[in-house]
């Protein structure tokens, strides 16, 4: 399932211990780390403040059987892939000083004039996505408002970290995002993948109504979701298949309402909002960063014979398709998608929205081989595949809410089903190690009901993949996910 990683602003400052930052940067930095780790952001520089050189790019090392490095995985793992210069950019953002909120609005100009120069389909794209950033950031207000307004005519009124937000961390995540979109055009620009489809005209979510509809479930589910997360009481992480009368389909780890959202993976509801829910939380950036397993994937098809006939692409836990949408864009028309999760709410989301996405394609005349989405409910852990079905296996945003046991085990199977050459793309949160300015608070995001997510970002997320027989290969970052490669030779 793909993650709902809460609320941003239902995180509370003053549930964070104080860090140790020098004098210069003072208290507007130890805010500064405590909501860009808890929202998972941080921002890159896009300045060339690193080269193809550095060390661990470009560069693919062989993995010991037993290692003895005390470095934090995400560091550790730059000496085994090749790595994408965006691995160091966004590792090196003002990693030394808080910049001011004049300094980071004139970057921000920087980046809305370059893409006006770069001609009108870059500056379509900046216009679109700039207007993408200013809604997600009224439904934010807007949810904050409702919870506090609720949360007041309810008796239970509680601060609200807006209040302790100033000047330089609002500017700085807002560039977060429009750093994230320049990243991504820049794939675009250099043909690695199209634009999104979702940019063209006629596409819903341009619609008033679409719109309004979206802005009023997420309002609905901001006001649970922040008094959920005030109160941290035991019952509030349960749905209703944490009964241990529950089919046994659905097992432990999965019974909990993971970020305090409503029936967890487990409902219409849930599915209806969630996309709303997450890109309001990135300030409209997720798709960027779920795009950095878009590439890979993209290059694997482009190399591929077309006489081994269809590829065969499987999702591991696709949550409500979307991301699979992107996909099916980009590859051949008779590509052969399958799409697993364990949620059939979310299943329906994605069987909906595969639907749409094929509608979109034959009113434009290119419907052609297009074959339906096929969607199977299952455990990741217990794919119902034989051996080599697919000649590649994409999985976003689930290691996180997994035990460790469990990543492994799905880690296996995943290769198991990947055929001989085919390609494994991997993309989630950043660990310890990819941002270190954040390795001292990375972890409180588990008080969003994550109850896995502080083994995840100390594990040795390779190592799995290593003993199921894979190959590294590639490492990318956009703001705070990053995506691996592997391949199965």
């Amino acid at each position: 399932m793909k993650i709902h990683l809460g609320i941003v602003l239902a995180l509370r400052l003053d549930a964070v211990a104080p860090f140790s930052a020098p004098s210069r940067l003072g208290e507007a930095r130890r805010q500064l780390l405590v909501w860009s780790t808890l929202e998972r952001e941080i921002v890159l520089d896009d300045s060339p403040a690193f080269a193809d050189g550095t060390p661990g790019s470009g560069t693919t090392l062989t993995t010991p059987e037993k290692s003895d490095d005390n470095r934090p995985p995400g560091e550790r793992e730059n000496d085994t892939f090749q790595c994408d210069p965006s691995v160091w950019r966004w590792r090196g953002f003002q990693s030394d000083e808080l910049h001011t909120a004049a300094e980071n609005l004139a970057q921000m100009t920087s980046i809305a004039s370059r893409f006006v120069r770069k001609g009108p389909k870059a500056a379509s794209y900046w216009a679109r996505h700039a207007g993408r950033t200013s809604y997600f950031a009224a439904n934010a207000a807007l949810g904050t408002a409702a919870s506090q307004l609720h949360s007041s005519l309810t008796g239970t009124a509680q601060s609200s970290p807006i209040n302790n937000l100033n000047s330089d961390i609002a500017s700085r995540l807002i560039l977060e995002a429009f750093l994230s979109y320049e990243q991504d055009y820049a794939k675009i620009e250099g043909g690695e993948y199209s634009e999104p489809w979702d940019m063209k005209r006629g596409h819903r979510q341009s619609s008033p109504i679409n719109v309004a509809t979206q802005t009023s479930r997420f309002v609905s589910e901001a006001i649970g979701t922040l008094a959920r997360r005030g109160r941290q009481a035991e019952e509030d992480k349960n749905t209703w298949i944490t009964d241990k009368a529950s089919p046994d389909l659905y097992p432990e780890y999965y019974r909990t309402a993971f970020h305090y959202q409503t029936d967890g993976w487990m409902s219409k509801r849930s599915a209806d909002v969630y996309e709303t829910s997450t890109e309001t939380l990135f300030l409209g950036r997720q798709d960027c960063m779920q795009r950095t397993a878009l590439q890979p994937l993209v290059d694997f098809s482009k190399g591929r014979d077309p006489k081994l006939g269809p590829l065969r692409v499987l999702e591991v836990a696709c949550g409500t398709g979307r991301f699979m949408t992107f996909m099916r864009d980009n590859l051949p028309l008779n590509t052969e998608c399958t799409a697993i999760d364990l949620s059939p709410y979310y299943l329906d989301a994605a069987r909906e929205n595969d639907e749409y996405w094929r509608k979109f394609r034959r009113e434009e005349g290119m419907d052609g081989a297009i074959k339906p989405l096929r969607c199977v409910q299952s455990k990741a852990e217990e794919l119902p595949f034989e051996d080599g079905s697919f000649d590649a296996v994409v999985c976003v945003y689930l290691y996180h809410e997994l035990p460790r046991d469990i990543r492994a085990q799905v880690s296996s199977e995943m290769a198991r089903v990947l055929g001989k050459d085919g390609i494994l793309v991997f993309a989630d949160s950043i660990q310890k190690g990819d941002r270190p300015i954040l390795d001292s608070a990375l972890g409180n995001f588990g008080n969003m009901n994550e109850p896995y997510y502080g083994d995840y970002i100390n594990d040795d997320l390779p190592r799995h993949f290593f003993s199921a027989g894979l190959t590294p290969k590639t490492k990318t970052v956009c703001s705070t996910t990053k995506a691996l490669t592997f391949q199965k030779e």
